[in-house]
């Protein structure tokens, strides 16, 4: 039997003129024609040598023949090998042709095919391969190296491998140079053990990603799945419209027009800026599916802030867009872009866009200026706003079918305003709560606004604390100028889809929809109260800021947590309550340092977001005239808080007290408003302070407890209690 022959009856009768089933007997098929040219090389004689008796640090020749060579193909001479090699190269070659032309999948062609490998780069790249598929390449590699601790490959054992002569190993050198496609793509790296090692005897390694290809393996690299962005749910059933439609539709045009003239080779760049619930991500999703292209998304914004190899995570995003034949789609990107932050970032996704974007999207809150070279890149920029109250109005009707009274849908459009695809969701979330209720036909508003309360999500940053709202309008004991003021933000919050929608005053003011009240009064005159009671009766929830978290002595830490703070805010439709503001929101300062510029940047860039908020914020204040003038002007509301009079505080002493606490008749709340001038906050400490004394007596709570709790809450406040006041009171 001739060597062809041998090599034959090792592959089915006829296997030879079939395609491929799969990829992975493709590359069994390039491991025997691999084990060919390693036979080659040893026949050659270039790496014989005598036996070593030390076996673990040396393995010979008969050894390595036993790896190389099954027991029914051995071969006599290197003419034998030359005549097997050339069988198996044009049977791979017939199987590849038959399996390109069935449409079977054959991830290393793919890779070739995608970084422009020519053959002899591909060869490379599986020499690589072979001791990560199998690890009898690793000893195979050491005998041909005279050295069984260079398990790897090598330039010089590649070139020798492929190569018939000295002048093809010169002219093949340059296939492994920094600035080819083996490595400029970083399918392979040279590793250098010392200065000392010459380059033809330095370690080749493949990329880990690029076995897992090669092998059928779609998994996203792991290296950059800490970065990805998941897809906002909902998008599927909802019909892109109104202004979204004309960007989408803009958008299409382009990026059709650059992909027909894409013997230019320019690379469409869409950005898409406008605030965070401007439907972005809906948008580009809409167009990837109509491209038919597949998308990986990511969040720069979380990228931009590892500083660990930031460049290289940039580099293999990017490189798996190649890898996929996907789109990329880069998430709030502003830090990302900003060159004063991240100069080498910036350089690195430039570039990387240029070289190996084929579609690229990106999405921020700012209208870059992009400095990026004109050639290679084609650049469309579209400015976003979010969904308008008619819009996520029409769409409430739509999914209601009009069965639900305008005014109704009105109001959850204004107390509850949320993306379309949110809406989407929360409109199945509340058919499945009719349902279990038993309710027939479309939910009810009930079930619509609890749907919505349920999509809202709950912050868990540290820089807001969610409080339960546990006080309504009774509790509240205000003068009837100040209630009046807070039930016209109740008034305003609920009716703001029939104002800004229906009657059109959002196409009238750019930013006028936001709803800004500040508080100010002394201390304990019910400003987070009055926050509460708001909540409460509009079903939204609350969050108290904690200012110290907030501020930072670093300069742009602040803007960071602002941002983070309205983004968690806008994702819970809650109510912001900034108290004792007056910590943040001073006057703006001469500037005299750049301390005091920066300082002064923070206080525009928190009005910057109040006025972007579509939500309620709340400030709260001491001191009035401490905040800054630009503030005041803004206020859709200001409501003072006065220190209560006589017959308010006997309202707050009479209301302070839960039914079930036991009063003795001798109490007379009256006369305690009369004697002690105190704010309800100080109020409702003695009364809790009075139950304690009481409680650990087994008594009803009498006038002796509340005198006695008075007394300390006075001197807490500096101020002593006479015998005197006692026995008048």
């Amino acid at each position: 039997m001739t060597s062809e022959e041998r090599v034959h009856a090792r592959i089915p009768t006829g296997e030879a003129a079939r395609p491929y089933h799969s990829g992975h007997e493709h590359v069994a098929d390039l491991l025997l024609r691999h084990d060919l040219l390693l036979k080659r090389e040893i026949a050659r004689g270039q790496a014989r040598r005598p036996a070593d008796i030390l076996g673990f640090a040396a393995i010979t020749e008969q050894e390595v023949q036993h790896l190389l060579t099954p027991a029914s193909a051995t071969f006599a001479d290197a003419e034998e090998i030359e005549r097997a090699l050339d069988a198996i190269e044009q049977r791979i070659a017939s199987r590849v042709a038959q399996s390109a032309s069935r449409g079977v999948r054959l991830p290393l062609m793919e890779l070739a095919n995608r970084f422009a490998l020519s053959v002899f780069e591909l060869d490379i790249l599986f020499a690589c391969l072979a001791p990560e598929l199998d690890r009898r390449y690793q000893r195979i590699y050491g005998y041909l190296h005279d050295d069984m601790s260079r398990r790897q490959a090598s330039p010089g054992l590649v070139l020798s491998l492929y190569c018939n002569s000295s002048l093809e190993q010169l002219s093949a050198r340059a296939l492994l140079s920094p600035l080819a496609p083996l490595r400029h793509y970083r399918l392979i790296e040279v590793l250098e053990e010392s200065a000392a090692t010459p380059w033809l005897a330095c370690a080749l390694r493949i990329d880990e990603r690029i076995v897992a290809f090669v092998l059928g393996d779609d998994t996203l690299d792991g290296r950059i799945s800490p970065y990805v962005a998941p897809a906002e749910s909902g998008w599927e059933s909802v019909g892109i419209a109104g202004p979204q439609r004309e960007t989408l539709d803009e958008l299409l045009k382009h990026v059709t027009h650059w992909t027909r003239a894409a013997r230019k080779r320019k690379k469409p760049l869409i950005y898409l800026h406008g605030l965070r619930n401007a439907c972005a991500d809906g948008i580009v999703r809409a167009a990837a599916r109509e491209l038919g292209l597949e998308l990986l998304s990511f969040d720069a914004e979380r990228l931009a802030e590892s500083a660990n190899a930031l460049e290289q995570t940039v580099f293999l995003m990017f490189r798996e867009g190649v890898l996929g034949q996907a789109a990329i789609f880069l998430r709030n990107a502003d830090r990302l872009l900003d060159p004063a932050q991240s100069a080498a970032c910036h350089r690195a996704l430039v570039r990387c866009m240029a070289e190996m974007g084929s579609t690229v999207f990106v999405s921020g809150e700012r209208p870059w200026s992009w400095p990026i070279p004109g050639d290679p890149i084609m650049l469309h920029t579209a400015e976003l706003r979010p969904p308008g109250m008619m819009e996520q109005f029409d769409t409430w009707q739509s999914l209601s079918r009009g069965m639900l009274p305008h005014a109704d849908l009105h109001r959850l459009v204004s107390v509850h305003p949320l993306p379309l695809s949110a809406i989407h969701e929360a409109w199945r979330m509340a058919v499945g709560r009719a349902e279990a209720d038993g309710a027939a036909g479309a939910p009810r508003i009930e079930h619509l606004h609890s749907a919505c309360r349920a999509q809202a999500a709950t912050p868990t940053h540290s820089l807001a604390q969610r409080i339960e709202p546990k006080h309504d309008w009774n509790d509240l004991v205000l003068p009837a100028a100040q209630r009046e003021q807070l039930a016209a933000l109740c008034s305003q919050a609920r009716h703001g889809s029939v104002v800004f929608g229906a009657w059109c005053f959002e196409n009238k003011l750019s930013l006028g929809r936001a709803l800004n009240a500040l508080f100010s009064g002394p201390p304990g005159t019910g400003k987070t109260m009055a926050a509460e009671v708001i909540a409460a009766d509009l079903g939204l929830p609350l969050l108290k800021i904690d200012l110290s978290q907030i501020v930072s002595k670093f300069i742009g830490e602040t803007e960071k947590n602002l941002r983070q703070l309205f983004d968690q805010a806008a994702s819970a439709n809650a109510i912001l309550l900034f108290d004792e503001a007056d910590a943040l929101l001073g006057k703006r300062s001469e500037v005299k340092d750049a301390h005091d510029r920066y300082a002064n940047t923070e206080t525009a860039y928190l009005l910057q977001k109040m006025e972007e908020y579509a939500g309620i914020t709340i400030l709260s204040t001491n001191l009035r005239q401490n905040i800054d003038e630009a503030f005041t002007r803004r206020m859709r509301f200001i409501v003072d808080f006065p220190f209560p009079e006589d017959e308010d505080r006997a309202r707050i002493w009479q209301a302070v007290w839960p039914r079930e606490v036991p009063l003795a008749p001798d109490v007379d709340f009256a006369a305690l408003a009369r004697q002690f001038r105190v704010s309800g906050g100080s109020i409702r400490n003695i009364a809790l302070s009075a139950a304690f004394l009481a409680a650990e007596q087994s008594q009803p709570v009498s006038m002796r407890h509340l005198l006695r709790a008075t007394r300390r809450e006075l001197q807490k406040m500096g101020r002593l209690v006479t015998d005197d006041e006692a026995r008048r009171a």
